[in-house]
């Protein structure tokens, strides 16, 4: 199963749903395996599986923000000690739009270290610039916007779009 990728072709992000991105490694649930963005099987501990639904999710394992080398070291070496890792959700792998699938996110029971991440609809680009700079400000990456009543699909369509400014461009708006 192949995730949505991210464009960075920025639309007019009015009514768009916005998220933060985190900076961590992409996490695809089969419903029995978990896997890279690149279709890799990724080895966590039984104890990190064991309690995740049968459902298709898609979304970032995380350990918090500034923390991707960290990060990289657990998810590399098998037999390393995952506590600090958390699985954070953005979608489900299903059909149906955006709406209906992350409503139906809302009732799958996850364990304590499966987190659904917030959207909220945004309101215009000033919106989304104060949202972003607030994000980076954090110590995060920056943000996502997804195209409401959005289909998933695997690969880069333009319906998921990564805002991100360099670190040089955080004084200048988007």
């Amino acid at each position: 199963m192949a995730p949505q990728l991210l464009t960075t072709e920025l639309p007019d992000p009015t009514g768009w749903h916005v998220s933060t991105k985190l900076d961590g490694i992409r996490g695809v649930w089969t419903g029995t395996r978990l896997l890279s963005r690149h279709g890799r099987d990724l080895t966590p501990p039984a104890w990190f599986t064991a309690a995740l639904p049968p459902s298709r999710m898609d979304g970032e394992l995380w350990m918090g923000n500034r923390t991707f080398p960290q990060l990289l070291s657990v998810i590399q070496r098998r037999g390393a000690d995952w506590r600090g890792v958390a699985f954070h959700v953005f979608d489900l792998a299903e059909v149906g739009t955006f709406e209906e699938r992350y409503m139906r996110l809302q009732s799958v029971p996850l364990p304590a270290h499966v987190h659904i991440v917030g959207h909220r609809l945004c309101t215009g680009m000033g919106d989304l610039d104060r949202e972003e700079r607030a994000v980076v400000a954090n110590g995060g990456e920056g943000c996502v916007i997804r195209r409401p009543g959005c289909l998933y699909r695997p690969g880069r369509c333009g319906d998921v779009v990564k805002v991100k400014r360099l670190v040089a461009d955080v004084d200048r708006p988007l």
